[in-house]
């Protein structure tokens, strides 16, 4: 909406007071002044919304927003600049229009200059900005024009208080690195956990349980050597529940942050029920592992397992008859063997096949599987943790609180 500038109210009082003059008195001069004023303010509140038309088909704009990982409550730098053509004899300043679900002031700065503000991200979830205000403002009019469609980039905010491997909250709710120091020589910290009857009161880390106001204990990582395996299970639906999978993937996240912190870098595996989604071998940078983890969604399999135990399981089973079987018992469960062998030989299943060439490839000496264990079918996890340990590798699985073990699972911990 047009906001007249006190020239133009001056203009248009001289106006009507023309127009008393002439109406009652029949004056031919006044009523042509006070017309001439009036054609006068038209044509420039025409000349003001044709510049403005301008300004709005050359408006350029770009963001960049740091850090690229967003979480709840943590603070986000922007630096937006905006380009246009100002015509000669209009004024033009540009705000930032932040996300919704941000707090924060942006500066008015003009056109061609980079503006930085900072924002703090109150809500989880995908989210853009809502685009700049134009301020344009002549001798005559002024106006704030909004320009809803430069919102670009989309940012996707991660729960705040998601408890990732390595990584504590402080007293003030800030993010805090572990305490190196305090962990065993030659050893390093995976994570911390409430203190359970039992545990060693050496590995009680006393900074976390003084936070905390109750004992805390380091979970070390142990001496074995070799970089973990990040298995994610990708759950086929969660009727809606995206806040749910944000959280999920937060912790997935800073997993394959710890684990490129402390190795230099991660493999990522993410399967569904008999696929691989993506496999990411040796990944060094975190924005990789940032740009897949941001993309996840739950999706339908194209091939399902059918609850399928795996041609490893069934010749692990054929193997061991029954107690007391007899001579022809046991050489049926040998025969079925051998024929079940040359079968998977000639024709392996694809998903095993590409769990087996992911986990070769990925050189490591354990699996760190994050599943929600959502309901239905959990074959392709037991094939996994089967494929895993024919190439001696450990198996820890971390599910949600009260999820049941899998088979061929060497450790249960809870997300």
């Amino acid at each position: 909406m047009f906001r007249p500038t006190w020239k133009t109210g001056g203009i248009a009082a001289l106006a009507l007071a023309l127009t008393a003059v002439a109406l009652p008195l029949a004056n031919p001069a006044a009523a042509l002044a006070a017309g001439s004023l009036g054609l006068f303010l038209l044509w420039r509140g025409w000349r003001f919304e044709r510049d403005l038309a301008i300004v709005a088909a050359s408006l350029a704009v770009e963001r960049e927003v740091e850090p690229k990982l967003l979480r709840q409550g943590a603070m986000a730098s922007i630096r937006v600049r905006a380009d246009l053509s100002a015509p000669p004899g209009l004024t033009v300043r540009v705000r930032d229009l932040p996300p919704a679900v941000a707090t924060g002031d942006p500066p008015l700065s003009p056109p061609g200059t980079v503006a930085t503000y900072t924002v703090w991200l109150m809500a989880p979830g995908g989210t853009t900005f809502g685009g700049v205000i134009v301020e344009a403002s002549d001798a005559y009019f002024s106006r704030d024009l909004i320009c809803r469609h430069y919102n670009a980039p989309h940012l996707q905010v991660f729960p705040g208080g998601s408890w990732g491997v390595g990584r504590g909250r402080g007293v003030r709710g800030e993010d805090t690195r572990v305490d190196r120091k305090a962990a065993l020589a030659g050893q390093d910290v995976r994570g911390f956990r409430p203190y359970r009857s039992g545990d060693d009161p050496r590995h009680v880390d006393w900074k976390v349980t003084a936070r905390r106001g109750t004992l805390y204990v380091r979970e070390i990582a142990g001496l074995e050597g070799g970089i973990p395996l990040i298995a994610v299970d990708l759950p086929t639906t969660l009727n809606g529940d995206l806040t749910t999978l944000a959280r999920f993937t937060m912790t997935v996240y800073s997993a394959a942050e710890e684990v490129i912190n402390t190795h230099g870098n991660c493999s990522l595996l993410i399967i569904t029920s008999g696929e691989v989604v993506r496999f990411l071998p040796g990944a060094q940078d975190i924005r990789e592992v940032v740009a897949i983890l941001g993309s996840l969604a739950p999706v339908e399999p194209h091939a399902p397992l059918y609850r399928a135990s795996g041609s490893a399981v069934l010749m692990a089973r054929m193997r061991r008859p029954a107690i007391g079987a007899g001579p022809e018992e046991r050489a049926y469960h040998e025969r079925l063997s051998d024929i079940i062998s040359a079968f998977a030989a000639e024709n392996p299943v694809p998903f095993t096949v590409a769990i087996r060439e992911a986990l070769s490839r990925a050189n490591a000496v354990e699996i760190r599987l994050y599943s929600l264990l959502v309901t239905g079918d959990r074959s392709h996890l037991v094939q996994l943790a089967n494929e895993a340990k024919s190439q001696k590798m450990r198996v820890v699985l971390k599910a949600p609180v009260g999820a049941s073990p899998l088979p061929g699972i060497d450790a249960m911990e809870v997300l």
